[in-house]
């Protein structure tokens, strides 16, 4: 799945995909802890608005630079340093050590993500997946189908709590883009649009694209079951 494709076809498109599996949740996972609870609950609701317009231009400007347009590339380099400028102080961006991204299968975990600081991730979009423990139920199914009618209206708490009054487990994945990293790259991409270095200036604004994570948290907090008494 490549990173530029996937953000470009639904950015803060926040949808229920009915079936999808999460990589990351089992039927024997443990509840989620209180740290992470806090997490999906502020991530959730905190997708970066002028993240997601930033990497829009940002996608935009390549195709310009392939369509022989060197004056559309430069705007649209010039709005994707605003965009990101805004995103900057929209407090969205969290602290996080890339080893510590979990990204589900087919999705672009870094191969070999050494362990490092915490750096400022930037999230530019979101999907909402279904754990791969449920089981279609009409229940189930039903307030899936009703969770999705909330989706298509932007109305994403209450999806959720549909979903959780079902006891339907839901993962949140976001995309994630590595705020200073990416500035970078787009700074020395306007710097290098000016010089005429139109392949190179391309070369760098796919590294900022390719360099967009993965991350799932569980969006709804499940009970875990009481077990059997002990036996005296």
């Amino acid at each position: 799945m490549k990173v530029s494709r996937g953000i470009v076809a639904a950015l803060l498109g926040t949808t229920m995909l009915a079936g999808a599996v999460s990589a990351q949740q089992s039927p024997a996972a443990p509840a989620p802890t209180t740290q992470q609870k806090a997490e999906a609950a502020r991530d959730f609701m905190k997708l970066s608005a002028d993240g997601a317009v930033a990497f829009r231009a940002l996608h935009m400007a390549r195709i310009a630079i392939f369509e022989a347009d060197p004056v559309a590339a430069k705007k649209l380099v010039a709005d994707t340093r605003a965009a990101l400028a805004k995103a900057k102080v929209d407090s969205t961006a969290f602290m996080k050590a890339e080893a510590e991204l979990k990204a589900p299968k087919g999705m672009n975990a870094a191969s070999s993500a050494a362990s490092g600081p915490a750096v400022a991730w930037l999230p530019i979009d979101g999907q909402l997946t279904l754990g791969e423990d449920f089981v279609a139920t009409p229940a189930k199914a039903a307030a899936v189908a009703e969770a999705n009618k909330h989706l298509e209206k932007g109305q994403r708490k209450e999806a959720i709590e549909k979903l959780k009054l079902a006891d339907v487990n839901v993962m949140f994945t976001m995309a994630l883009a590595p705020l200073d990293r990416t500035m970078a790259d787009v700074d020395m991409a306007a710097k290098l649009l000016g010089e005429g270095k139109y392949y190179e200036a391309n070369a760098t604004m796919k590294k900022a694209e390719d360099g967009v994570r993965y991350d799932s948290v569980a969006a709804i907090a499940m009970p875990q079951k009481a077990g059997a008494p002990k036996t005296q």
